[in-house]
């Protein structure tokens, strides 16, 4: 059955094995010898896992270091059965469970299953401990479960090592008459150092110094030449799933802290991938835009201003302007960062005509202010369109829907300066539609009397129209009028600054305030990157740290698989879909911990994660780092070495 050619084994140059040849053939054979002699050593050669070695061995004929990795699961799985010194079972698993574990790599029905699971146990006198997980059975017990594993597959060749090491005298006996009974019915092969184990009716080999001989003969085991049936080991997605059950129920505490871990992990590139990091940002930047008004994005380009400043901010650049903005005003019309334009120009002490009665409006003597379109729009370039403040719908005790789509009428007075020096003249607009209602509060800041909060009446906004009809009536320029811009966001009001200056204008704004609250952006922005970076890399290092202690702590239950003929590609499914079970239960606790975690982050981070899309999003990632934990677990166990986790004999 086994035919070893000049085996040589070496050890950092040192032969530990030396020229060896034997034959082993069916029935219960011995290899025995002192400690250090290479019995262990011998065992992973003949069972394939040592294939580092020189010479050849040949199993019925096929040279074992030469199988490609299918031939050696294969081998494995239909060939061999092995038996450990200190039983190398899966601790979380029920006895039936151990035994299971094998089985479920053949295309094999429930039910037939179970009835080879309970047989086995049957015959071992197990029955009664189907149920019990191992790591409460006694060592006899235990042994006795690690042959039922080896057995079940039905192999060709047992392979012991040290089977009765770990054991007391009456117990290592009953195991051995357990190996004496089945080496009637297939070949078995037992390594170890107690030559009183050893009988009449087995071969013996003494292994002493790399160099075998045999001391003891047995009579020839005619085994059964009924041809077996060679079963393709592999692990289906549904044994898959039923395997990663079990051992999430075996391995519930340490499942569920990956979960946990997961969860968080998940919660951190959440942070990120949702915007919220970033939205910080973006809520410090609107606070203070808040907290000095939604006219810091408003910038006034006027045909003419007595000692203007320079919005360069150079002392003592004081100086009177004369500039023609026509060509800006065209131009920015159409400007995908600006959120409205409108020309700048009013009606001093104004009498409104509406509904057929005339309301006086309170006179303030300065340009419109807009704070905010309250309701409806701007006006238009085209048609005679008006927007109102609020204050005066207020004052009317009306509201915004009841005056918009409204005609009104507008009596008052301007200033004509065709002579060079101011003249009032009165001012007439008549039929001007009603689109929109304007908060036209704004602050004053005053080193005196402190902040002071100021709504105006009469600052009304016209359209194009309507202003070139006011100008045309004071005798004004109609081609080049003042007017004032709003950027839709503040960021884009010094380069529009930048490109009027190139153009040779001067615009009036607020502009070293929201060069100092850009500063700020500028900098919150970076402390939010950094931020987004070590978020991010503490979730991603976490998740491969937790992967990795995984891996390791399992790889001597992996490697058992291994042995009994799992392969690379069914370790791998296990895996994954181990890992997919913990991300359904971490994205579960997810959902249902997620207020929690939001207080947590809210109170250390000043973030929280809000919207059902966003926590769709969170299980999504959930999942998709769960079966990332899953493939890396995979990659880590493929690079799995089964002769350091098992067999760690004395060579």
């Amino acid at each position: 059955m086994f035919i070893l050619r000049d085996i040589v084994k070496k050890f950092n140059g040192v032969k530990v094995i030396k020229n060896l040849n034997l034959e082993i053939e069916g029935g219960l054979n011995f290899i025995v010898g002192p400690s250090g002699s290479g019995k262990s050593t011998l065992l992973k050669i003949i069972s394939g896992i040592d294939r580092d070695y020189e010479g050849e061995v040949f199993y019925r004929s096929k040279p074992i270091k030469r199988f490609k990795e299918s031939q050696l699961d294969s081998y494995y799985y239909n060939s061999v059965g092995f038996i450990f010194q200190n039983f190398k079972l899966i601790d979380h698993l029920s006895v039936e469970d151990n035994v299971k574990a094998i089985l479920e790599l053949e295309n094999i029905d429930k039910n037939e299953m179970n009835s080879r699971v309970d047989h086995i146990l049957k015959r071992l006198a197990l029955e009664k401990f189907a149920k019990k997980n191992v790591s409460l059975l006694s060592g006899g017990q235990k042994q006795r479960v690690a042959i039922a594993r080896a057995l079940v597959k039905e192999p060709e060749v047992i392979i012991a090592d040290e089977p009765t090491g770990a054991l007391d005298k009456k117990t290592s006996k009953m195991i051995m008459d357990v190996l004496k009974k089945i080496a009637k019915e297939r070949t078995v092969i037992v390594v170890t150092h107690d030559k009183s184990a050893v009988t009449e009716d087995s071969n013996c080999f003494l292994l002493n110094n790399g160099v075998i001989e045999k001391i003891n003969s047995a009579k020839k085991v005619q085994l059964s030449e009924e041809k077996k049936k060679i079963i393709k080991p592999n692990l289906s997605i549904k044994m898959a799933v039923v395997q990663g059950i079990k051992n999430f129920k075996g391995l519930f505490l340490k499942f569920l802290l990956t979960a946990f871990i997961l969860m968080l992990a998940s919660y951190f590139l959440l942070l990120n991938f949702s915007g919220t990091v970033a939205n910080e940002n973006s809520e410090i930047l609107n606070k203070l835009i808040l907290e000095r008004g939604n006219n810091l994005r408003d910038l006034d380009l006027a045909t003419s201003m007595m000692s203007g400043v320079s919005t360069k901010g150079e002392k003592g650049a004081s100086l009177d302007i004369e500039q023609d903005v026509s060509k800006a005003f065209e131009r920015l019309r159409n400007d995908p960062r600006i959120e409205f334009i409108i020309p700048v120009d009013g009606i001093q002490n104004m009498k409104v005509q509406l509904d057929g009665k005339e309301y006086d409006i309170e006179n303030s003597n300065t340009v419109p202010i807009v704070n905010e379109v309250e309701s409806g729009r701007v006006p238009n370039m085209s048609g005679r369109e008006v927007a109102i403040s609020k204050k005066f719908v207020e004052n009317l005790n009306l509201k915004p829907e009841d005056v918009i789509g409204k005609t009104i009428s507008i009596d008052g007075v301007a200033f004509d300066w065709s002579s060079g020096s101011p003249k009032e003249v009165k001012i007439k607009i008549s039929d001007v539609k009603i689109v929109g209602v304007l908060n036209t509060k704004y602050t004053i800041d005053s080193p005196s009397y402190g902040k002071e909060e100021i709504e105006l009446e009469d600052s009304f906004i016209y359209g194009l129209d309507v202003v070139k009809d006011i100008k045309k009536q004071s005798n004004s320029n109609t081609d080049n009028l003042s007017f004032r811009v709003r950027v839709k966001e503040i960021k884009d009001i010094m380069p529009i600054v930048n490109e009027l200056e190139k153009d040779g204008l001067t615009p009036i704004g607020e502009f070293e305030t929201v060069k100092d609250i850009l500063k700020i952006s500028d900098v919150s922005k970076d402390q939010t990157s950094s931020v987004s970076v070590i978020l991010a890399a503490i979730a991603m290092i976490v998740t491969i740290l937790i992967t990795l202690i995984n891996g390791y702590i399992r790889k001597g239950e992996f490697a058992i698989l291994s042995i009994n003929g799992y392969s690379k590609k069914s370790i791998a499914i296990l895996n994954i879909m181990e890992y997919i079970l913990i991300s359904i239960v971490s994205a579960i606790m997810f959902a249902l911990a997620l207020p929690v975690i939001n207080n947590i982050s809210k109170s250390i981070f000043d973030m929280e994660i809000v919207g059902v899309n966003t926590r769709l999003l969170g299980a999504g990632i959930v999942i998709s780092l769960g079966l990332l934990m899953g493939i890396l677990s995979a990659i880590i166990l493929s690079n799995l070495k089964t002769e350091n986790n098992l067999m760690k004999g004395d060579r």
